[in-house]
């Protein structure tokens, strides 16, 4: 896949290693995504309902769960990693993250990415244990981590209100220099990287499986509110997200297995909530009753829109190269 991309928004997953919806680690974590920079756009992905991983589960059809994470996480630059202390490590949920991303071997959804840690404690040694029990972690998944400025937020309760605003104003100025140090860490050891280029790593993978008669991946990211569009290689076209959406579903279901394609990408770009490709999809397909095989190109111009942190396909227009 050739590609053109300029970027300047940073997609940056977050991890929050408490399940406990007044968490201490939570109203850490919104804090900071508050005092994110402009440029930088943060992500909440729960961890809480993923099953705990077991090999046996991760062949051809994994727990949706594990699949939804893993194509969350592939969508982001970086990741940040708020954490309360267990036992001196870490807790068991973020743990079982770890081990559902970083798996099926091979396939790891952390391999390169960097990554930040802030642990948090109502106590006073600022869950030092936990946040050096994660960080070991990194070592084996190739995940670079920001050494400096080291975040322990020890005697939290004492930092926010009721609702969980921050009041201390040391903290609050402490933890918008973190995420500014942050996002210019990633941008050095992740020049050029962007969200959108990420995700079309993933669109790919998308299109071949949709020539397979599987709409399913191509399902998670087609937009489901708001303007949608549509204009086949056949003339024909229609508006509306739930008009849309069933089209390609049943257009899928033409397609059999054994066919493969490629997205050579002329132009792209992303800029704030909008992103879009144009280009040529070459495929082999086997379509039709018979599943007779087919050779295609198309000329294609696909539209995206940011919607809660993940590029949702708003319009396309495809038309047969002849």
């Amino acid at each position: 896949m050739t590609n053109a991309i300029e970027h300047t928004v940073l997609q940056l997953a977050v991890l929050v290693g408490s399940l406990r919806a007044q968490s201490f680690s939570r109203k850490i974590a919104k804090a900071l995504a508050a005092r994110a920079p402009d440029s930088v756009r943060c992500r909440f992905i729960e961890i809480g309902e993923l099953p705990l991983y077991n090999e046996d589960l991760d062949g051809d059809d994994p727990p949706a769960a594990w699949s939804a994470f893993r194509a969350a996480m592939r969508e982001c630059d970086a990741v940040l990693f708020v954490t309360p202390e267990y036992n001196r490590s870490i807790p068991g949920c973020l743990k079982n993250a770890l081990d559902v991303g970083s798996r099926p071997p091979g396939k790891s959804v952390f391999k390169g990415m960097p990554a930040g840690v802030v642990s948090v404690t109502p106590h006073k040694l600022g869950a030092f244990g936990a946040n050096h029990a994660l960080r070991q972690t990194f070592a084996f998944l190739d995940m670079p981590v920001m050494q400096q400025p080291e975040a322990y937020i020890g005697n939290v309760a004492e930092l926010l209100d009721d609702k969980g605003a921050v009041t201390n104003a040391d903290t609050a100025t402490f933890l918008e220099n973190f995420m500014a140090s942050l996002e210019t860490w990633i941008r050095t050891v992740h020049p050029g990287g962007s969200s959108f280029d990420a995700f079309m790593k993933q669109r790919e993978k998308i299109a071949e499986d949709y020539v397979n008669g599987d709409a399913s991946s191509l399902k998670a990211i087609v937009t489901r509110a708001g303007p949608a569009t549509f204009f086949s290689p056949r003339g024909d076209h229609l508006e509306g997200a739930d008009a849309v959406a069933g089209r390609y579903e049943r257009d899928a279901a033409s397609f059999h297995k054994g066919g493969n394609t490629d997205l050579e990408v002329l132009q792209a770009s992303a800029s704030g909530d909008l992103a879009f490709w144009s280009g040529l999809q070459h495929a082999k397909a086997r379509i039709g009753k018979n599943g007779e095989a087919t050779e295609m190109t198309l000329r294609v111009t696909e539209v995206f829109r940011l919607e809660d942190g993940a590029f949702k396909l708003v319009h396309r227009h495809a038309d047969p190269v002849h």
